[in-house]
C-alpha cells in the first residue's frame, strides 16, 4: 500500500517552484499524477497561492537576516 498525504505532493511541487527547481517540481508533479490522478484547477490555484506565500515568507526572513547582519536591503 502506498502512503498518501492530505495534499499529496502539492506542497513539494509548490516549494520547488518557489525555489526555482524546475526539474524537482516536474518530478513531484509526475508523482502527484501517478498517485492521485490529474491535477485539478483548484489544486493549481492552491499551488500558486502556496508559491506566493513561500516567496513572501522567504523575503521576510531575508530582510530579518540582513537587518540582523546590518546589511541594507
Amino acid at each position: 500500500m502506498k502512503k498518501t498525504y492530505e495534499n499529496g505532493y502539492l506542497p513539494k511541487i509548490a516549494y520547488h517552484f518557489a525555489a526555482g527547481n524546475k526539474d524537482k517540481a516536474t518530478y513531484f508533479y509526475k508523482k502527484q499524477t501517478e498517485v492521485y490522478g490529474l491535477v485539478t484547477v483548484e489544486q493549481m490555484v492552491w499551488i500558486n497561492d502556496k508559491v506566493e506565500a513561500i516567496k513572501k515568507q522567504w523575503a521576510v526572513e531575508e530582510k530579518e537576516m540582513n537587518d540582523h547582519l546590518g546589511y541594507i536591503s
